[in-house]
């Protein structure tokens, strides 16, 4: 395995989205767990790091530009978490208004088979064109 790649593992367990850190990303993103509810994820795409929304103010988060970015930012309806290391291209999982997260952002070995595996649960979403 890469070190420098985050250890995340995401899967749809029974009608949730299940994201899993292990190791030293457990500490770095204040969680080991995520568990969001099938239905409150509006879709998955594959996005260039530069084509992402900004990430805000972190709480508890680590953002180390260019490094690190792991956590909760943002606050309200834009709260969003990131796990994601040096990776040009990621993972973004929408969900709805009222969700624990606006989205999720996320570093994974290979974004295009991930998404093409969760699709079918949980839909494509397609971000506006001014992000």
């Amino acid at each position: 395995m890469n070190p420098l790649a985050p250890a995340v593992q995401v899967d749809v367990v029974d009608d949730n989205l299940v994201v899993r850190m292990r190791g030293l990303d457990m500490l770095v993103a204040f969680r080991r767990t995520l568990k969001i509810p099938a239905d409150h994820v509006r879709g998955v795409v594959v996005q260039p790091r530069d084509r992402l929304p900004q990430i805000g103010f972190y709480f508890p988060g680590i953002a180390v530009p260019g490094v690190l970015v792991a956590g909760a930012f943002g606050f309200g309806d834009d709260r969003s978490f990131w796990h994601v290391r040096r990776a040009e291209l990621l993972l973004r999982v929408e969900c709805h208004p009222g969700a624990e997260f606006r989205r999720l952002v996320l570093q994974v070995p290979d974004p295009t088979a991930l998404a093409g595996r969760l699709r079918p649960r949980l839909g494509s979403y397609v971000p506006p064109e001014s992000v």
